[in-house]
């Protein structure tokens, strides 16, 4: 019965059977002393009655104060040490509490210092035996996050064990262990896996290739596929595409413009064809061949105009296909001055533009070439100057002009022996631009246009790169309640509203997310965004997450920001702190999201609650505490910063649920509820 009893209430019973002794040895007493001398029996009573209360509440007393100061920092010692004997906490123990307990306080940090001490060796000796395969993995990972096609590695079910930036970029907001069939079109990569699994059979191991629509449907992608066996055993496949969007576009429009051109040229050439043979007639009169004459001229114009209609757009397509990434003009300069032994100055300030910088760059260095070939010319200089939306490269020099001949002829040789026959003049067609000469006051200039471009957003690698988990979880073979917490996937969010009732008219203001898959918190895989909740936002909640109506105003409104946090929240649990708060916006606003979330959800406060019944606070604060995870103050009431500190707090919990015996999510969910129940009693 003793282990069925908490060590509260044995203190209390302890207590209680103490002051019902003292009480019965003083009744016993008392009637001894009446029995010998005799005397008014009313006397003893009322000395006894009053000698009971104050033995009963001097106990009281002395119990509550032994609760105080011995059982509750006891208890809190012991689920401090368990939590550190389950998660790897660095925080040490606070004393505090446990002032009153003698050495037992520091004998418990002695404890979880000797246990820092065996993990940091344990730690020590992984990291030395693991040290060469973490710089092969930083290796990959580097290599990985910047290959110009996206990669995709997912199990034979189709959830992705990996993905790099390109990949994200092509299909979209990517996740571990999310399905690759939410994004990419299943039907063609089924049917290229069946091909696959075929040749295999036949022992043939080369990659599928094949043509697939985004779910979307606004890119296609050319996709080769290979196979992943692990010790003779389909494990997955490997994806490697890109965007073929435009250069389908492309080949189509060219297409198009050759027909067009077909079409539009055969008549007139036909027509031509017929005039010139009769006017080729020696007896055709003057006003009949002049009359021929006139309709030649305007065959031959109607022919023309085609001719340059097709050209403008062939131009035009060609420019839009070609490769064109932003380049800065110093980069351009730079790359003059390390080909060309002669010295390049250079003025005005840096612009970027969208070209082809080899291409620009070996067509300058054929015309520099070219005028440094004369001595009459010299005191080169390079200038970028932006006008609208284009870039003027310009070269300037002091001596005579270049006669166009000359320039003609030197845009006219190949440009590099890996561009084959491209000249400077079709790198110019293909630029939609052309290169001319004009005077200047000290001499002569060419002047070449090229499309402005926005400077680059220049962001320092994530540091964490978390864009691969090879050790998913099997396939679910059960229900969601029966599946273990660790094979879970978690979306942990959090809000921020204009009040506190959603019942009164209060909306949300920001929405935010992160993913727990395997365990890790995925930091590259988050959700934040602002909301426009189509009403003013009082001050007083503005003072508390400082969202105002000018932060909000061009947000999406509620339907579109709840509509993409559904897909992001696709099978997964949803984990917020006080849950209940956060669920009751979205789920009384389901008919207007035309979304349902009917996510299974747990809440921090409630697990903790029935972690660590005797803890006086449960905040977000104090549970960080507990765990050791820092709260940035600035990241404080902001969604995503709340959801991130949640997310820590919750992933120190679930080795903790584990251990308290909560190793499903259906036990997780049963010992919420009875949280909830006993914390909704409490409150009458």
């Amino acid at each position: 019965m003793h282990e069925r009893l908490g060590l509260r209430l044995r203190f209390a019973l302890f207590f209680a059977a103490l002051a019902a002794g003292g009480v019965t040895a003083l009744a016993v007493g008392l009637w001894l002393g009446h029995a010998r001398a005799g005397g008014p029996f009313e006397g003893y009573l009322i000395a006894g009655l009053v000698s009971g209360i104050g033995v009963a509440g001097l106990a009281a007393w002395v119990g509550l104060l032994f609760d105080e100061h011995v059982a509750r920092p006891i208890l809190a010692l012991a689920a401090d040490l368990t939590t550190r004997a389950r998660a790897d906490i660095d925080a040490g123990i606070d004393e505090t509490r446990a002032r009153y307990l003698g050495a037992l306080a520091p004998a418990a940090n002695a404890i979880h210092d000797a246990l820092a001490v065996t993990r940091a060796a344990q730690d020590r000796v992984v990291a030395e035996r693991t040290a060469q395969i973490n710089r092969e993995k930083a290796m990959f990972e580097a290599l990985l996050r910047d290959l110009a096609e996206g990669v995709v590695v997912a199990t034979p079910d189709h959830r992705i064990m990996l993905y790099n930036r390109a990949a994200q970029g092509l299909l979209g907001d990517l996740g571990l262990d999310r399905s690759l069939t939410a994004f990419l079109r299943p039907e063609p990569l089924s049917h290229a896996l069946d091909r696959m699994v075929a040749r295999a059979a036949r022992g043939e191991h080369e990659a599928e290739q094949f043509l697939a629509a985004t779910a979307c449907g606004e890119r296609f992608l050319m996709v080769r596929v290979s196979p992943v066996g692990v010790e003779g055993q389909r494990a997955g496949y490997v994806m490697i595409f890109h965007d073929a969007t435009e250069d389908l576009r492309a080949h189509a429009e060219r297409d198009h413009l050759f027909n067009m051109l077909l079409d539009k040229v055969r008549r007139p050439t036909a027509a031509l064809g017929a005039l010139l043979d009769a006017v080729g007639d020696p007896d055709l009169s003057g006003d009949r061949r002049a009359g021929f004459l006139a309709m030649m001229g305007k065959e031959q114009s109607a022919l023309a105009d085609t001719v340059h209609e097709v050209a403008e757009r062939h131009g035009a397509a060609t420019a839009r296909h070609w490769p064109m990434p932003a380049v800065a003009s110093d980069d351009i300069f730079d790359a003059l001055q390390a080909r060309l032994p002669l010295p390049l100055n250079h003025k005005g300030r840096r612009h970027f533009i969208r070209c082809d910088g080899f291409a620009m760059t070996e067509l300058l260095v054929r015309v520099i070439e070219g005028l440094a070939g004369q001595d009459t010319r010299g005191d080169f200089v390079l200038s970028a100057e932006a006008e609208g939306r284009e870039v003027r490269l310009a070269l300037g020099w002091c001596g005579p002009d270049v006669p166009d001949g000359k320039l003609d002829a030197w845009l006219e040789e190949p440009l590099s022996a890996g561009y084959g026959q491209y000249t400077g003049r079709d790198a110019l067609e293909g630029h939609g631009t052309d290169l001319w000469s004009e005077p200047t006051e000290t001499g002569h200039r060419l002047v070449l246009p090229l499309r402005a471009a926005d400077a680059p957003d220049l962001t320092p690698a994530d540091p964490r790169p978390e864009f691969y988990d090879f050790t998913l979880p099997p396939p679910a073979t059960e229900g969601l309640a029966e599946r273990p917490l660790s094979e879970l996937r978690f979306v942990v969010f959090d809000t921020e509203t204009t009040g506190l009732s959603p019942k009164g008219g209060d909306e949300i203001v920001q929405i935010a997310g992160v993913r727990i898959v395997n365990g890790r918190i995925l930091r590259g895989e988050v959700f934040d965004t602002l909301v426009n909740p189509g009403r003013h936002i009082p001050a007083s909640s503005t003072a508390i997450h400082g969202i105002d109506d000018a932060r909000v105003r061009g947000a999406p409104d509620l339907i579109a920001a709840a509509q993409r946090f559904h897909d992001f929240c696709e099978g997964a649990v949803l984990v917020a702190h006080n849950a209940a708060f956060d669920m009751a916006f979205l789920r009384m606003k389901e008919s207007r999201l035309r979304v349902m979330f009917d996510h299974p959800v747990l809440c921090t406060v409630l697990l903790s609650a029935g972690l660590y019944p005797h803890a006086d606070d449960l905040t977000l604060d104090a549970l960080a505490a507990r765990f050791g995870v820092n709260l940035p103050e600035d990241h404080r009431h902001t969604a995503l910063g709340d959801a991130l500190a949640t997310a820590e707090v919750f992933r120190h919990m679930l080795g903790e649920m584990e251990g308290a015996g909560l190793r499903t999510l259906g036990e997780a969910l049963a010992r919420s509820d009875e949280m909830h129940r006993i914390r909704r009693a409490q409150r009458y």
